[in-house]
């Protein structure tokens, strides 16, 4: 027998009285551990804090369960848990929260060690609820005084072969719909199931006639005009391009190579391809494409028109049906000017190859902005000349609960150093990402949270503090110093930290700005695009600064400042104007702008604004757009992609502003008419609500409109590639849809009406469903297999199922043209075609268009 497995299984039986004192017994015991996480239920009777959660609480467990004999308590296991732990009700272990969602389990007095194979069971209270799998996080370790850490091989997370995607096998699975699935008694949230999905998916689509021919000629986003007269060109030899002498060609070479990647290749013999840049357009990213039986050309005011000509090209090109494209001609310009996409690689980080990507999908369907969210709590992702610590502390996290090394571990990052969470984006990177952004006709704005959302930002300053500090240099080591010492103020922020807000009386702190500006205006300059606006986010943290000495004397030498609260908006106005000093747009999150006199801020600001429509979120847009800023419409009822698209426990996302944003719901969105929504969507609770827009003061006056619409995706709970592809596509495609075109089915706005469930201003029901079936039918027939072609990981939806009393089988999907299987008591995949009658334990399933993934089972009851 190889000595190692003797010894293993001689190990495994030992009983180590003086606890966990070596590196093996640590990593034997983190390898056999078995901890299960069991949500329990949503209606804790009584025992909530209520001073916190709103006054809601949720009771968990945890089950722990060692193969063998350990007397041992000299451990402590680190989790995270997103909502924090008021108490725990077990005699032999404790739970403490630590910071953010970092949590402590450690053996009370009481434990006098594990008994083989004996499950002990931690149960506890929770703030607010629990309502999906994926609210659970991974990697879990267990950490030894003078041991290093190891993560408990229970916890980690797997990848599902069906799906690709990311998997959480030690969370107990979701059963009861009372207990686990709806938040409140009053709940009406229906649960996604394939009967659920059935009836909604026939109740939005529409008979087709000539259903092929409406469906080639269907571009993604829709363009303005097109014509067509049913016949194809012939492009089997390829395509001859010709451009205009007065066209700078490497402005559109990557649109030409996204059609060489399609399989439209370039070759001299092939069909005439002109592009021609003049005069005469009213947009300048505006473009007509001609297609005829001999010959393609475009025209367009500026190289981005012929750019999105070229991808027209690219929409109208099915790979079903290659080597040919219908006869059309098109006028196409875009409503928005700002259409955009906001990806945080701050909580968890998304290197480079993957933004490129997301560059190249967003220049394919017409997106021009990429809102990169660089610098939060968990993370700082840029490297800063200069300011070195940023990234050796602040882009790394790991088991240092004293941050001098690294941040605190967070949201599953688990102990080591090395894990693919952890990274930053270097001089060179952001250059390249600048420029081949720039290549694709995006805007790259970038964006670190301040002053609260700042952690990453502030430890890494406190490291380089101390280092200066020792070597002698206190001018130097309080340059960029983002914290008051004596600052003894205790909050809470947002995401539960007690220490992640920039002390805004301390003018370190507008130094550090004003470094980071300018050194990100350099990487700019040097990328060939110059940085016009810069998201400063503009949160706050309630509670911060009472108790700072720094603020105390600020305070009383500006007499307006009356109270703590006004030191927020002092900070955001002060850095604005900071920017505006160097030819830069402030942007922000709108509610960090609400605490700002307009008066007090540049002339021009951009706007995020993200409150919920449901919770009269209609009235800041309205306000700040009346304002003069550039309104930027990022509702998260419609625009936030870390949320799930079905409200099903297994769907990943945050579900705090509604349960369930799939692509029909980002179809449906109607951007210039906010509160029109009443009458089509429903809150968080599957209740109808109304929207007032009678108050004169907040409705949106004549002549304002909206700048643009941006899709978002908050990383918490996206930590693999594949999360984060899988929740922005398909749907991403339906925000650019609603971004390029202006339906011609939606509601103009109108100020004075109340709209509910009940008021019918939008009429134009069919119309919608009609523009949707076509949507649909490409979405599902032609561009999820270019979405394959290019390796992404699209959501492959669950399908709708019903059995009729008959035992009929009849099923359909999201997606038209999507296949579709069954099985029946666990036998073999059998691909639906039309209503079967069956008998058994029926489970279905959706595939991929190129036949290598599939979506969830679900079963049919």
């Amino acid at each position: 027998m190889n000595r190692f497995i003797l010894f293993s299984l001689l190990f495994c039986h030992l009983s180590w009285a003086e606890g966990l004192t070596s590196q093996s017994q640590v990593e034997q015991f983190s390898q056999t551990l078995d901890i299960r996480y069991q949500h329990l239920t949503n209606r804790v009777e009584s025992g909530c804090d209520e001073q916190r959660g709103s006054g809601f609480c949720f009771k968990a467990q945890l089950a722990l369960t060692l193969p063998y004999d350990l007397q041992a308590d000299n451990f402590a296991i680190y989790f995270s848990h997103v909502a924090p732990i008021q108490k725990d009700f077990s005699s032999l272990f404790d739970i403490e929260h630590i910071n953010g969602d970092l949590h402590r389990l450690t053996a009370s007095s009481s434990f006098t060690g594990f008994s083989k194979n004996q499950t002990y069971t931690i149960s506890f209270l929770a703030d607010y609820w629990h309502l999906s799998e994926f609210d659970m996080i991974p990697n879990y370790f267990v950490a030894v005084d003078g041991v290093e850490p190891q993560i408990i091989k229970s916890t980690v997370a797997k990848i599902d072969d069906m799906t690709q995607q990311e998997i959480l096998p030690f969370v107990e699975p979701y059963t009861d719909y009372e207990k686990q699935f709806k938040r409140t008694p009053n709940d009406k949230t229906r649960w996604a199931t394939s009967e659920v999905l059935y009836t909604q998916n026939q109740s939005r689509l529409m008979e087709l006639d000539k259903a092929q021919n409406l469906i080639q000629t269907r571009v993604i986003p829709k363009v303005k005009q097109l014509q067509t007269t049913g016949d194809v060109l012939n492009i089997e030899k390829g395509i001859a391009v010709f451009v205009s002498a007065n066209v700078d060609s490497q402005k559109i070479q990557q649109a030409l190579n996204r059609l060489q990647k399609l399989g439209i290749k370039q070759a001299a013999e092939g069909v005439s391809l002109k592009l021609i840049k003049k005069s005469g357009f009213s947009h300048p990213s505006a473009y007509q494409v001609a297609i005829s039986q001999q010959q393609i050309q475009i025209n367009a005011a500026s190289e981005s028109g012929l750019f999105y000509g070229l991808q027209t090209l690219a929409g109208l090109y099915d790979l079903n049906t290659p080597n040919q494209l219908p006869v059309v001609n098109i006028f196409d310009e875009p409503h928005f000017d700002f259409r955009g996409v906001h990806i945080d690689v701050s909580r968890n980080f998304h290197g480079k190859d993957l933004l490129m990507t997301m560059i190249e999908q967003m220049g394919a369907y017409k997106l021009n902005k990429l809102h990169l969210h660089l610098g939060d709590d968990e993370g700082w992702r840029v490297e800063i000349p200069g300011l070195p610590e940023l990234t050796e502390v602040g882009a790394f996290r790991c088991f240092d609960l004293q941050d001098k090394k690294c941040l605190q571990p967070q949201l599953g990052s688990g102990p080591s150093i090395n894990t693919e969470v952890n990274g930053f984006l270097s001089v060179q990177d952001y250059i390249d990402l600048v420029q081949y952004a720039d290549q694709h006709h995006i805007q790259v704005i970038p964006s670190f949270d301040m002053p609260g959302h700042s952690r990453a930002a502030i430890k890494a300053m406190e490291v380089r503090y101390q280092k200066l500090m020792q070597a002698g240099k206190k001018q130097q080591a309080e340059a960029y110093l983002l914290s008051d010492f004596a600052d003894k103020t205790v909050y809470s922020s947002i995401q539960f930290y007690n220490d992640n807000t920039i002390n805004v009386c301390m003018p370190s702190a507008y130094k550090f700005v004003d470094k980071v500006v300018s050194e990100l205006q350099a990487l700019h300059i040097k990328a060939g695009q110059a940085l016009t606006k810069y998201h400063m986010g503009a949160d706050e943290t309630a509670g911060a600064w009472v108790d700072s000495p720094a603020c105390k004397k600020l305070m009383k030498a500006n007499p307006e400042l009356q109270k703590s609260e006004d030191l927020g908006a002092y900070f955001i106005a002060k850095v604005a104007h900071l920017l505006a000093d160097k030819g830069i747009m402030p942007a922000a999150w709108s509610d960090g702008l609400s605490h700002v006199d307009a008066e007090n801020l540049p002339a021009k600001v951009h706007s995020n604004v993200w409150s919920v429509l449901a919770w009269d979120g209609h009235k800041t847009a309205q306000q700040h757009a009346n304002n003069g800023w550039e309104v930027i419409l990022s509702h998260p009822d419609v625009t936030y992609f870390d949320f799930p698209y079905e409200a099903d426990p297994k769907e990943r996302g945050y579900y705090w502003g509604t349960r369930s944003t799939n692509s029909y719901q980002v179809f449906q969105f109607m951007p210039d008419n906010l509160p029109v929504h009443a009458e089509i969507w429903r809150d968080r609770e599957n209740k109808g609500y109304q929207v007032d827009d009678t108050d004169q003061k907040t409705q949106l006056k004549a002549g304002k409109k909206y700048s643009g619409i941006q899709a978002h995706l908050w990383s918490e709970t996206t930590r693999a590639r594949a999360s984060v592809e899988y929740l922005f596509f398909p749907r991403l495609l339906a925000l650019a849809e609603r971004a390029w075109h202006q339906a011609d089915w939606a509601t103009k706005y109108q100020a004075g009406r109340v709209y509910n469930q009940n008021s019918q201003f939008f009429t134009q029901h069919q119309q919608m469903k009609a523009d949707w079936t076509l949507f649909s039918h490409a979405v599902g027939g032609k561009e999820k297999l270019k979405l394959d072609r290019e390796n992404i990981r699209y959501r492959v939806a669950t399908p709708g199922a019903t059995l009729d009393s008959n035992g009929v089988l009849r099923m359909n999907h999201i997606f038209p043209g999507t296949q579709l299987y069954y099985r029946i008591d666990k036998g073999e995949w059998l691909l639906y075609q039309s209503a079967v009658k069956v008998s058994g334990n029926i489970e279905v399933r959706a595939q991929s268009a190129d036949g290598k993934r599939y979506s969830r089972i679900l079963q049919v009851n």
